[in-house]
């Protein structure tokens, strides 16, 4: 039984939010791709009857959570943009700021999650997707530089996780990526070590064509474990560092 004090807690919603909650669930349901006009404030000020006050609150709040973009001028208005798993880094990098977390907290999540990632990716994933894996390797073998391995690399994890085909580790593991992403931090490689991850990941996509779930666990884990014992040699300093919100 809730005690008077947690009903009291308990904010009922705004008008705004109710109608944001609408108009998100309109967009799922309906199936509105990116970039597929919503109605007009004035329609929606009809539609709802409301203030264009509590419209206007209402689209700001499904913009500051990436769900539309408001376009200026004459033929704007409200457009559907579909959230991703960058957007939840922010969000997640501005509370880990707040709980004093390091780049170390981070990585030590990744290396959780990752090889479990690895493990389900290898009984469910498809041609294309070890296709697109390989390419990254071998842009990476090709083009051992900074923004390669970078662009690369991130293609190549992201891939994995959708390959998993598991939705919820596939937006935290990528958020977590953007969090940790080491070259951004200020990580630095030499040519031979970008090579050297490169032949990791080529290991890895070899686990996974052959469908060994228990070897492509144990294949990431080593990886991203090398990963981490390299920053803690080389970048001691960086990994300690708090996370620190950056848009």
């Amino acid at each position: 039984m809730r005690t008077g004090a947690e009903d009291s807690n308990r904010r009922s919603p705004k008008i705004s939010e109710v109608i944001a909650r609408e108009l998100a669930s309109h967009i799922v349901n309906a199936k509105l791709s990116a970039g597929s006009v919503l109605p007009t404030e004035r329609e929606m000020i009809e539609s709802f009857d409301v203030g264009r006050s509590t419209i206007r609150e209402a689209l700001r709040l499904l913009e500051t959570r990436n769900v539309i973009t408001l376009r200026p001028g004459p033929g704007g208005g409200p457009v559907v943009r579909r959230p991703r798993p960058e957007d939840l880094s922010e969000a997640l990098s501005l509370i880990l700021q707040f709980e004093d977390a390091s780049l170390d907290n981070v990585m030590e999540a990744r290396r959780a999650l990752e090889p479990t990632i690895a493990r389900l990716a290898a009984t469910r994933i498809s041609d294309a997707d070890l296709d697109a894996m390989d390419r990254t390797v071998c842009l990476i073998l090709e083009n051992p530089r900074p923004d390669v391995f970078q662009e690369q690399n991130r293609i190549f994890h992201a891939t994995l996780s959708r390959a998993a085909r598991s939705v919820v580790l596939q937006v935290f593991v990528e958020s977590l990526g953007s969090v940790a992403d080491g070259v951004a931090g200020g990580v630095t490689y030499s040519a031979r070590r970008y090579i050297a991850a490169a032949q990791a990941h080529a290991r890895i996509i070899e686990a996974l064509r052959a469908h060994d779930a228990a070897q492509a666990e144990q294949l990431m884990r080593d990886h991203l474990d090398e990963a981490d014992d390299y920053w803690h040699k080389k970048h001691k300093d960086l990994v300690s560092r708090p996370v620190v919100w950056r848009r």
